[in-house]
């Protein structure tokens, strides 16, 4: 089962009622870890994972590793004026944003936009990083942008937008979210 189960970030509301293995994450989402199947996957619950006799950390260890055997994902970094930005892609699965996780990424976003980036992370197959150098414009209009592809994605995550700095992820600016909309409220997702 260890050999199957990979990381994915999931909206926090999907722990009322309680259930889903997850580790902490800033903002709205989770990691959460989920076993793929044929074409599908389903989140990992307490129960399954109580069987296991394994840590959170080992489970999260193997999960990680696991996403990166996976390959088929790709960096693409753009120059602009006063900074880089650059975002995670792949056609092959739907754990574009939740890549962001791996070592090997970050490493890659530091090294081309710097120390100390900015992550958008609106929807499951979107991850976005730029550089805090941007000028102020460009950086209402990268927080304009992850809250439309919020609003508009079905499985989203959050609008919000969070810094990496010193290997760790925090929430830099809080987006005020319509009452009306909100994440996907399934638990079982079929991949692309």
């Amino acid at each position: 089962m260890i050999s199957r189960v990979l990381p994915q970030l999931f909206p926090a509301q999907w722990l009322e009622p309680p259930g889903i293995v997850f580790s902490d994450f800033p903002s709205r989402i989770r990691v959460g870890y989920v076993l793929r199947g044929n074409g599908n996957y389903s989140y990992l619950c307490e129960e399954e994972f109580s069987g296991l006799s394994i840590s959170l950390d080992d489970l999260h260890t193997a999960a990680l590793a696991n996403l990166a055997g996976l390959g088929s994902a790709a960096v693409s970094i753009g120059k602009v004026p006063d900074g880089a930005e650059g975002w995670i892609h792949t056609t092959e699965d739907n754990f574009a944003a939740v890549r962001i996780l791996l070592a090997e990424v970050q490493d890659v976003f530091r090294q081309e936009i710097g120390s100390e980036f900015f992550v958008s992370l609106p929807h499951r197959d979107d991850c976005f990083c730029w550089s805090p150098a941007q000028p102020a414009d460009r950086q209402e209009q990268h927080a304009h942008d992850a809250l439309s592809a919020f609003l508009a994605e079905e499985y989203n995550l959050t609008p919000d937008i969070l810094s990496f700095s010193q290997g760790r992820f925090h929430l830099h600016r809080q987006q005020v979210v319509p009452e009306s909309t909100g994440a996907s409220e399934g638990r079982n997702d079929t991949e692309s």
